[in-house]
């Protein structure tokens, strides 16, 4: 037996559709405000590996293509409010906020600034179901303040 088959996209797609069944039965609080200026929805996509181990279209595709983060918005709910304006679905945020991390910038303005681009930033304006409206940098600062240290960084 291959010790290493556990690890082909396969299994490991399955595995994290159990846990994400199981995300999803322990966070089912109704997100109150659905006024939304993103739309994050999980969408499986074919994750392809090529022959030198790269991933084609990179760790964020192959990351929201077996991860359903719509469990973010039951997380938060209640550091929102059914009352307030439109605001930005918290998966994107988050998703986005991964995504800075996961490529290496390190400052939001310069990764904000590859968002906008047209060609540059649709992968990830498209993962994190951004469509017209863009965040800035200071929806990052309220998304994290809104939501605290305590639930914005989990202990690890």
């Amino acid at each position: 037996m291959n010790p290493f088959k556990k690890f082909t996209i396969s299994n490991v797609s399955k595995k994290l559709n159990e846990i994400n069944f199981k995300i999803s039965l322990s966070h089912q609080k109704p997100f109150p405000n659905l006024n939304f200026l993103s739309n994050y929805r999980f969408k499986k996509r074919f994750v392809k590996i090529l022959p030198n181990g790269d991933i084609q279209g990179g760790y964020i595709k192959m990351i929201t293509s077996l991860i359903d983060f719509s469990f973010i918005r039951s997380l938060v709910a209640d550091c929102y409010s059914e009352y307030g304006p439109a605001c930005y679905d918290p998966p994107s945020l988050f998703l986005l906020d991964l995504f800075r991390y996961i490529d290496g910038y390190q400052n939001m303005s310069k990764f904000l600034e590859l968002l906008r681009d047209k060609d540059r930033g649709r992968a990830y304006r498209s993962h994190a179901g951004i469509l017209d409206n863009i965040p800035c940098e200071a929806t990052f600062s309220v998304f994290r303040a809104r939501l605290g240290e305590n639930l914005y960084h989990l202990p690890r």
